[in-house]
């Protein structure tokens, strides 16, 4: 009988510590790894969302990149972009981190796609 409350215990602790490592993995890894951007790539959707402007990309070995943020400026030249092979600039930059788009008073750093050259 005691078995198998340890059992069940051990269990309950499993899961409860992958629960929360799945809950704080993303912070740590947006804190933490570098995530591998492209510098050339065909650019395939623009939008504006929220907090920045979200762009999907497609490098030369088609690797797909989607929901990479950009600066609002970007977006704003969409036709000028859109489908076009592009040398791409980055640039760390605030966000707001807040749950809409009021301002909340809440930032945080971000990678941003700050300029973008078509390439012939």
């Amino acid at each position: 009988m005691k078995g198998k409350k340890i059992f069940l215990c051990l269990s309950v602790a499993a899961v409860s510590a992958s629960a929360i490592g799945f809950f704080t993995r993303p912070a740590t890894v947006q804190a933490g790894e570098s995530v591998t951007r492209p510098t050339i790539a065909t650019v395939k959707k623009m939008s504006n969302g929220d907090l920045m402007c979200y762009v999907t990309l497609v490098d030369a070995k088609r690797k797909v990149y989607e929901g990479l943020g950009a600066s609002f400026e970007i977006c704003e030249k969409e036709k000028t972009y859109l489908n076009k092979k592009v040398r791409l600039s980055y640039q760390k930059g605030r966000v707001n981190d807040c749950q809409s788009a009021e301002p909340c008073g809440k930032t945080r750093i971000e990678t941003l796609i700050t300029k973008m050259q078509i390439i012939r």
